[in-house]
């Protein structure tokens, strides 16, 4: 459908509103989520909508991070009020991680929408498994890095979760904890430095797609920016509401349905990639 008239304009807003309640809910529910959730939405959505298929990945990823500033911010906020945000740690971390993001926007303009597809199936599925195998007490050292070794790693960080429309936190927080950091540090870590990521990945995504052919009537850049609108508010308002509803159940049971959506996921973006081959 072409968002040429009236009808489709309201159709593709009908969509994106209902796209917008079920990932806050189901990231408040699960407690993770973001770009891993909104991604694949867009993915079919915006092809369906008359986008071209070979820049879905990269309005996608664009657009997803343009998404997670509004909760991220809110996220890193709650974090700073209850004292776990590490000002030392996170003067190490910033800096590597915002120069990843700016690699992994260099990579994603000069490849495929298929190829960044691929990638982002590749951490669905370690993101699946780690929901589904890990032990929570899993540590592969007594304390995190310095120097050399954590900018290393925020460097990778930041370069994936540019490439592919997410803020980190499914690779911060499990690295951070196997790495010897206390679980309430890791995830303060995580959405303070998802915010540095969605802010840059967001403001690079829309100047790397300017003039870009096939992204619609309503993107700048790589940013969908009636999608943006639309989502922000509907992901505000049902992500409590997931949380609510996760606070009554089994996170054990929680974790391992995730890890399994994260599977399905993955397993039908690895379906598309080939068929589409």
């Amino acid at each position: 459908m072409q968002l040429d008239s009236t009808s489709g304009v309201v159709v593709y807003g009908a969509s994106l509103l209902a796209a917008g309640v079920a990932s806050g809910f189901a990231g408040g529910l699960f407690g993770i989520g973001g770009g891993l959730l909104r991604v694949p939405i867009f993915l079919y959505l915006f092809p369906l909508f008359g986008m071209s298929p070979g820049i879905a990945m990269h309005l996608a990823a664009g657009t997803s991070l343009a998404l997670a500033i509004p909760t991220g911010l809110g996220s890193a906020r709650a974090q700073q009020r209850a004292g776990n945000l590490d000002a030392g740690f996170l003067r190490s971390w910033i800096p590597a991680l915002v120069v990843g993001v700016a690699v992994g926007l260099g990579f994603a303009h000069f490849v495929s929408s298929g190829m960044l597809e691929g990638v982002f199936a590749a951490v669905v599925v370690v993101a699946g498994l780690q929901m589904l195998l890990a032990p929570p007490d899993f540590r592969l050292r007594p304390a995190p890095p310095t120097g050399v070794g954590r900018a290393a790693l925020a460097l990778a960080i930041g370069t994936v979760s540019s490439m592919v429309g997410i803020t980190g936190g499914v690779l911060t927080t499990p690295s951070l904890t196997a790495l010897g950091l206390p679980i309430h540090r890791c995830v303060a870590i995580s959405a303070a430095g998802g915010v540095a990521i969605a802010l840059v990945g967001a403001a690079g995504s829309i100047v790397s797609g300017l003039g870009a052919p096939g992204r619609g009537a309503f993107a700048l850049g790589y940013v969908d920016v009636l999608a943006v609108a639309i989502m922000t508010p509907a992901v505000l308002v049902s992500a409590p509401l997931g949380v609510r509803v996760a606070n009554r159940l089994s996170q054990k049971h929680l974790q391992r349905a995730f890890g399994l959506l994260m599977l399905v996921v993955a397993a039908d973006l690895i379906r598309g990639l080939l068929v589409g081959s």
